[in-house]
Protein backbone atom coordinates (compact mmCIF):
# COMPACT_ATOMS: atom_id res chain seq x y z
CA UNK A 1 0.00 0.00 0.00
CA UNK A 2 1.66 3.21 -1.30
CA UNK A 3 1.60 5.91 1.55
CA UNK A 4 4.31 8.66 0.33
CA UNK A 5 3.15 11.74 0.09
CA UNK A 6 5.45 14.11 -1.72
CA UNK A 7 4.99 17.87 -3.56
CA UNK A 8 4.38 16.11 -6.67
CA UNK A 9 1.39 14.65 -5.33
CA UNK A 10 -0.05 17.59 -2.81
CA UNK A 11 -0.72 20.01 -5.48
CA UNK A 12 -3.21 19.30 -7.51
CA UNK A 13 -1.24 18.53 -10.70
CA UNK A 14 -1.79 15.20 -11.10
CA UNK A 15 -4.02 12.22 -11.05
CA UNK A 16 -2.21 10.33 -8.04
CA UNK A 17 -4.70 11.03 -5.24
CA UNK A 18 -7.77 10.26 -7.11
CA UNK A 19 -5.72 6.64 -8.17
CA UNK A 20 -5.16 6.14 -4.51
CA UNK A 21 -8.38 6.24 -3.54
CA UNK A 22 -10.24 4.60 -6.04
CA UNK A 23 -7.47 1.47 -5.69
CA UNK A 24 -8.01 1.54 -1.61
CA UNK A 25 -11.76 1.35 -2.12
CA UNK A 26 -11.09 -1.04 -4.58
CA UNK A 27 -9.78 -3.27 -1.92
CA UNK A 28 -12.79 -2.77 0.16
CA UNK A 29 -15.42 -3.64 -2.34
CA UNK A 30 -13.65 -6.63 -2.95
CA UNK A 31 -12.83 -7.86 0.31
CA UNK A 32 -16.30 -7.92 1.16
CA UNK A 33 -16.78 -10.60 -1.08
CA UNK A 34 -14.55 -12.72 0.53
CA UNK A 35 -15.97 -11.63 4.33
CA UNK A 36 -19.12 -12.67 3.71
CA UNK A 37 -18.29 -15.85 1.80
CA UNK A 38 -18.09 -15.29 -1.43
CA UNK A 39 -15.31 -15.87 -3.89
CA UNK A 40 -13.71 -12.42 -4.84
CA UNK A 41 -14.42 -11.07 -8.36
CA UNK A 42 -11.41 -11.65 -10.62
CA UNK A 43 -9.35 -9.60 -12.61
CA UNK A 44 -8.78 -11.80 -15.50
CA UNK A 45 -8.07 -14.57 -13.39
CA UNK A 46 -4.56 -13.01 -12.11
CA UNK A 47 -5.75 -11.65 -9.05
CA UNK A 48 -8.67 -10.46 -7.34
CA UNK A 49 -9.74 -6.76 -7.99
CA UNK A 50 -8.18 -6.43 -4.18
CA UNK A 51 -4.78 -8.04 -5.26
CA UNK A 52 -4.49 -5.55 -8.52
CA UNK A 53 -5.24 -2.66 -6.36
CA UNK A 54 -2.40 -3.80 -4.24
CA UNK A 55 -0.20 -3.77 -7.88
CA UNK A 56 -1.19 -0.15 -8.48
CA UNK A 57 -0.25 0.79 -4.87
CA UNK A 58 3.37 -0.50 -5.44
CA UNK A 59 3.87 0.67 -8.52
CA UNK A 60 3.20 4.43 -7.58
CA UNK A 61 5.02 4.18 -4.71
CA UNK A 62 8.12 2.79 -6.67
CA UNK A 63 7.77 5.84 -8.99
CA UNK A 64 7.48 8.31 -6.11
CA UNK A 65 9.57 6.98 -3.68
CA UNK A 66 12.38 6.90 -6.09
CA UNK A 67 11.51 10.24 -6.85
CA UNK A 68 12.03 11.23 -3.03
CA UNK A 69 15.44 9.88 -3.09
CA UNK A 70 16.97 11.49 -6.17
CA UNK A 71 15.27 15.25 -4.75
CA UNK A 72 17.03 14.42 -1.27
CA UNK A 73 19.97 11.96 -1.61
CA UNK A 74 20.31 11.28 2.45
CA UNK A 75 19.38 7.72 3.62
CA UNK A 76 18.74 9.33 7.17
CA UNK A 77 16.34 12.07 5.54
CA UNK A 78 14.80 9.05 3.47
CA UNK A 79 14.35 6.27 6.17
CA UNK A 80 12.59 9.76 8.11
CA UNK A 81 10.19 10.73 5.72
CA UNK A 82 8.93 7.02 5.28
CA UNK A 83 8.67 6.95 8.73
CA UNK A 84 6.64 9.46 10.07
CA UNK A 85 4.26 8.40 6.83
CA UNK A 86 3.81 5.01 7.83
CA UNK A 87 4.15 4.38 11.30
CA UNK A 88 1.53 7.18 13.24
CA UNK A 89 -1.25 6.22 11.15
CA UNK A 90 -0.40 1.96 11.56
CA UNK A 91 0.40 2.67 15.36
CA UNK A 92 -2.80 4.31 15.16
CA UNK A 93 -4.80 1.49 13.84
CA UNK A 94 -3.24 -1.36 15.74
CA UNK A 95 -3.34 0.03 19.01
CA UNK A 96 -7.08 1.26 18.72
CA UNK A 97 -7.97 -2.19 17.01
CA UNK A 98 -6.26 -4.46 19.87
CA UNK A 99 -7.71 -1.94 22.78
CA UNK A 100 -10.68 -0.29 21.73
CA UNK A 101 -12.35 -2.42 19.15
CA UNK A 102 -10.82 -5.83 20.07
CA UNK A 103 -12.38 -4.66 24.27
CA UNK A 104 -15.87 -3.89 22.84
CA UNK A 105 -16.60 -6.45 21.12
CA UNK A 106 -14.48 -9.67 22.20
CA UNK A 107 -17.01 -12.41 23.54
CA UNK A 108 -14.30 -12.60 26.93
CA UNK A 109 -14.51 -11.39 29.97
CA UNK A 110 -12.75 -7.53 29.59
CA UNK A 111 -10.34 -8.97 32.05
CA UNK A 112 -9.20 -11.93 30.44
CA UNK A 113 -9.27 -10.44 27.23
CA UNK A 114 -6.79 -7.01 28.35
CA UNK A 115 -4.62 -10.20 29.92
CA UNK A 116 -4.85 -12.68 27.52
CA UNK A 117 -1.35 -12.86 25.69
CA UNK A 118 -2.87 -12.51 22.27
CA UNK A 119 -3.91 -8.91 23.03
CA UNK A 120 -0.56 -8.38 23.51
CA UNK A 121 0.67 -10.20 20.31
CA UNK A 122 -1.42 -8.12 18.08
CA UNK A 123 0.56 -4.73 19.07
CA UNK A 124 3.87 -7.11 17.72
CA UNK A 125 2.44 -5.28 14.31
CA UNK A 126 4.18 -1.97 15.05
CA UNK A 127 7.77 -3.60 14.43
CA UNK A 128 5.86 -5.19 11.11
CA UNK A 129 5.33 -8.88 12.91
CA UNK A 130 1.35 -8.94 11.73
CA UNK A 131 -0.74 -10.90 13.92
CA UNK A 132 -4.67 -11.17 12.37
CA UNK A 133 -6.65 -12.49 14.97
CA UNK A 134 -7.71 -10.83 18.42
CA UNK A 135 -8.96 -13.36 21.29
CA UNK A 136 -12.67 -14.18 21.25
CA UNK A 137 -13.08 -11.48 18.34
CA UNK A 138 -15.44 -11.75 15.20
CA UNK A 139 -15.61 -15.29 15.88
CA UNK A 140 -18.90 -16.41 14.52
CA UNK A 141 -18.42 -13.37 11.31
CA UNK A 142 -19.05 -15.03 7.84
CA UNK A 143 -15.42 -14.94 8.13
CA UNK A 144 -14.42 -15.86 11.53
CA UNK A 145 -11.84 -14.15 13.70
CA UNK A 146 -10.10 -12.50 11.00
CA UNK A 147 -9.59 -8.48 12.10
CA UNK A 148 -7.28 -6.81 9.56
CA UNK A 149 -6.41 -8.97 6.79
CA UNK A 150 -4.80 -5.50 4.95
CA UNK A 151 -2.14 -5.26 7.39
CA UNK A 152 0.17 -8.40 5.08
CA UNK A 153 1.07 -5.65 2.23
CA UNK A 154 2.71 -3.33 5.06
CA UNK A 155 6.38 -5.39 5.92
CA UNK A 156 6.53 -5.79 2.12
CA UNK A 157 6.27 -2.02 1.42
CA UNK A 158 8.58 -0.84 3.70
CA UNK A 159 11.34 -3.94 2.77
CA UNK A 160 11.13 -1.81 -0.79
CA UNK A 161 12.15 1.09 1.34
CA UNK A 162 14.71 -0.55 2.76
CA UNK A 163 16.34 -1.83 -0.54
CA UNK A 164 15.92 1.46 -2.30
CA UNK A 165 17.64 3.66 0.86
CA UNK A 166 19.94 0.58 0.87
CA UNK A 167 20.76 1.00 -2.84
CA UNK A 168 20.92 4.77 -2.56
CA UNK A 169 23.57 4.16 0.41
CA UNK A 170 25.48 2.41 -1.99
CA UNK A 171 26.04 4.92 -4.63
CA UNK A 172 23.48 2.70 -6.96
CA UNK A 173 21.21 5.03 -7.47
CA UNK A 174 23.48 7.78 -8.42
CA UNK A 175 23.82 6.73 -12.34
CA UNK A 176 20.16 6.00 -14.07
CA UNK A 177 21.68 3.23 -15.91
CA UNK A 178 23.41 1.49 -13.32
CA UNK A 179 19.85 1.61 -11.44
CA UNK A 180 18.51 0.59 -14.68
CA UNK A 181 20.61 -2.09 -14.77
CA UNK A 182 19.85 -3.26 -11.19
CA UNK A 183 16.31 -3.65 -11.67
CA UNK A 184 16.97 -5.41 -15.25
CA UNK A 185 18.43 -8.27 -13.41
CA UNK A 186 15.79 -8.63 -10.63
CA UNK A 187 13.19 -8.83 -13.31
CA UNK A 188 15.34 -11.23 -15.62
CA UNK A 189 15.65 -13.12 -12.03
CA UNK A 190 12.15 -13.00 -11.38
CA UNK A 191 10.99 -13.84 -14.41
CA UNK A 192 12.19 -17.04 -14.90
CA UNK A 193 12.39 -18.19 -10.85
CA UNK A 194 9.53 -16.05 -9.27
CA UNK A 195 7.05 -15.33 -12.09
CA UNK A 196 3.47 -17.26 -11.44
CA UNK A 197 3.39 -18.04 -15.13
CA UNK A 198 6.56 -20.24 -14.92
CA UNK A 199 6.40 -21.80 -10.92
CA UNK A 200 2.50 -21.99 -11.12
CA UNK A 201 2.03 -20.18 -7.88
CA UNK A 202 1.95 -16.15 -6.67
CA UNK A 203 5.27 -15.15 -4.81
CA UNK A 204 3.68 -11.94 -3.36
CA UNK A 205 6.77 -10.31 -2.02
CA UNK A 206 8.39 -10.77 -4.92
CA UNK A 207 5.66 -10.23 -7.17
CA UNK A 208 4.85 -7.07 -5.40
CA UNK A 209 8.48 -6.33 -5.30
CA UNK A 210 8.86 -6.34 -9.20
CA UNK A 211 6.16 -3.98 -9.92
CA UNK A 212 7.74 -1.51 -7.15
CA UNK A 213 10.72 -1.62 -9.51
CA UNK A 214 8.59 -0.87 -12.42
CA UNK A 215 7.42 2.12 -10.91
CA UNK A 216 11.30 3.26 -10.24
CA UNK A 217 12.45 2.65 -13.69
CA UNK A 218 9.59 4.59 -15.08
CA UNK A 219 10.86 7.86 -12.77
CA UNK A 220 13.89 7.20 -13.90
CA UNK A 221 13.28 6.89 -17.74
CA UNK A 222 10.61 9.94 -17.23
CA UNK A 223 12.33 12.17 -19.53
CA UNK A 224 11.84 9.39 -22.72
CA UNK A 225 8.34 7.96 -22.15
CA UNK A 226 7.23 11.82 -21.39
CA UNK A 227 8.16 12.98 -24.83
CA UNK A 228 6.88 9.82 -26.41
CA UNK A 229 3.69 8.40 -24.72
CA UNK A 230 2.50 7.44 -27.83
CA UNK A 231 4.92 4.97 -28.74
CA UNK A 232 5.81 3.65 -25.46
CA UNK A 233 2.11 2.95 -24.80
CA UNK A 234 2.12 1.11 -28.12
CA UNK A 235 5.22 -1.08 -27.28
CA UNK A 236 4.04 -1.81 -23.77
CA UNK A 237 0.73 -2.41 -25.28
CA UNK A 238 1.85 -4.67 -28.16
CA UNK A 239 4.23 -6.73 -25.33
CA UNK A 240 1.50 -7.05 -23.13
CA UNK A 241 -1.37 -8.32 -25.54
CA UNK A 242 1.90 -11.08 -27.13
CA UNK A 243 2.30 -11.99 -23.19
CA UNK A 244 -1.16 -12.77 -23.60
CA UNK A 245 -1.45 -14.94 -26.69
CA UNK A 246 0.27 -16.84 -25.15
CA UNK A 247 -1.42 -17.17 -21.63
CA UNK A 248 1.26 -15.70 -19.53
CA UNK A 249 -1.44 -13.48 -18.00
CA UNK A 250 0.74 -12.20 -14.60
CA UNK A 251 3.75 -11.55 -16.83
CA UNK A 252 1.24 -9.37 -19.12
CA UNK A 253 -0.07 -7.34 -16.27
CA UNK A 254 3.64 -6.40 -14.80
CA UNK A 255 4.46 -5.45 -18.58
CA UNK A 256 1.42 -3.50 -19.14
CA UNK A 257 0.05 -2.21 -16.02
CA UNK A 258 3.06 0.28 -14.32
CA UNK A 259 3.14 2.37 -17.70
CA UNK A 260 -0.90 2.56 -17.46
CA UNK A 261 -0.80 3.86 -13.91
CA UNK A 262 2.31 6.01 -13.98
CA UNK A 263 0.89 7.69 -17.24
CA UNK A 264 -2.41 8.04 -15.96
CA UNK A 265 -1.37 9.25 -12.99
CA UNK A 266 1.05 12.51 -14.31
CA UNK A 267 -2.11 13.98 -16.33
CA UNK A 268 -3.70 16.94 -14.91
CA UNK A 269 -7.59 15.50 -15.52
CA UNK A 270 -9.97 18.28 -15.09
CA UNK A 271 -11.84 16.84 -11.34
CA UNK A 272 -10.11 14.07 -11.12
CA UNK A 273 -7.07 16.05 -10.45
CA UNK A 274 -8.83 17.45 -7.67
CA UNK A 275 -9.08 14.33 -5.25
CA UNK A 276 -6.86 15.23 -2.32
CA UNK A 277 -8.43 18.92 -2.06
CA UNK A 278 -10.75 17.51 1.27
CA UNK A 279 -7.11 15.59 2.12
CA UNK A 280 -5.52 12.02 1.15
CA UNK A 281 -7.78 9.39 2.48
CA UNK A 282 -6.51 6.57 0.62
CA UNK A 283 -3.89 4.82 3.59
CA UNK A 284 -6.87 5.43 6.07
CA UNK A 285 -9.24 3.66 3.69
CA UNK A 286 -6.80 0.98 3.70
CA UNK A 287 -5.70 0.47 6.98
CA UNK A 288 -9.25 0.55 9.03
CA UNK A 289 -11.71 -0.73 5.96
CA UNK A 290 -11.38 -4.53 7.26
CA UNK A 291 -12.20 -3.79 10.86
CA UNK A 292 -14.55 -1.79 10.23
CA UNK A 293 -15.99 -4.02 7.80
CA UNK A 294 -15.67 -6.75 10.07
CA UNK A 295 -17.15 -4.69 12.99
CA UNK A 296 -20.47 -3.86 10.62
CA UNK A 297 -20.93 -7.68 9.99
CA UNK A 298 -20.58 -8.61 13.47
CA UNK A 299 -23.80 -6.01 14.18
CA UNK A 300 -25.81 -6.14 11.00
CA UNK A 301 -25.18 -9.38 9.04
CA UNK A 302 -27.43 -10.97 7.71
CA UNK A 303 -29.92 -8.06 7.99
CA UNK A 304 -28.71 -5.39 6.49
CA UNK A 305 -27.62 -7.66 3.38
CA UNK A 306 -24.74 -7.69 1.37
CA UNK A 307 -24.89 -4.42 -0.43
CA UNK A 308 -26.45 -2.63 2.94
CA UNK A 309 -23.37 -4.00 5.05
CA UNK A 310 -20.90 -2.74 2.29
CA UNK A 311 -22.80 1.31 2.24
CA UNK A 312 -22.72 0.99 5.62
CA UNK A 313 -18.84 -0.05 5.69
CA UNK A 314 -17.86 2.56 3.05
CA UNK A 315 -19.43 5.05 4.93
CA UNK A 316 -17.52 4.41 8.24
CA UNK A 317 -14.24 4.03 6.47
CA UNK A 318 -14.28 6.84 4.58
CA UNK A 319 -14.87 9.09 7.47
CA UNK A 320 -12.65 7.46 9.75
CA UNK A 321 -9.77 7.88 7.05
CA UNK A 322 -10.51 11.82 6.52
CA UNK A 323 -10.72 11.81 10.06
CA UNK A 324 -7.14 9.85 10.10
CA UNK A 325 -5.66 12.46 7.74
CA UNK A 326 -6.66 15.57 9.84
CA UNK A 327 -6.19 14.44 12.70
CA UNK A 328 -2.76 12.66 12.41
CA UNK A 329 -1.35 11.64 8.82
CA UNK A 330 -1.19 15.41 8.20
CA UNK A 331 0.48 16.13 11.72
CA UNK A 332 2.84 13.91 11.35
CA UNK A 333 3.87 14.49 7.89
CA UNK A 334 5.16 18.38 9.51
CA UNK A 335 7.93 16.40 10.76
CA UNK A 336 9.07 15.37 7.90
CA UNK A 337 12.65 16.90 7.12
CA UNK A 338 12.38 19.46 4.81
CA UNK A 339 14.46 19.17 1.53
CA UNK A 340 17.28 20.85 1.65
Amino acid sequence: MTTTTTPAQTHPGNNFDAIRIGAATMVLVSHHFALTGHMEPSFFGIHSYGGLAVAIFFVISGYLVTMSWERDPSVWRFALRRFVRIWPALTAAIVLTAYVLGAWVTKLPIQDYLTHPGTAQYLQGLWLQIHYVLPGVFETNPYPQGVNGSLWTIPIEVRCYIVLGAAGLLGLLRFRPVLLLCIALYMVWFFARSNADVTGAVNYGRELSAFFLAGAALFALRSHWSRRPLLWATITGLACAIAWAFDWRHTALLIGLPFAVIYVGTQSTPFIHRAGRWGDPSYGIYLYAFPIQQTVFHFAWPSLGFTGTMALALALTVALAYLSWHMLEKKALKYKPPTP
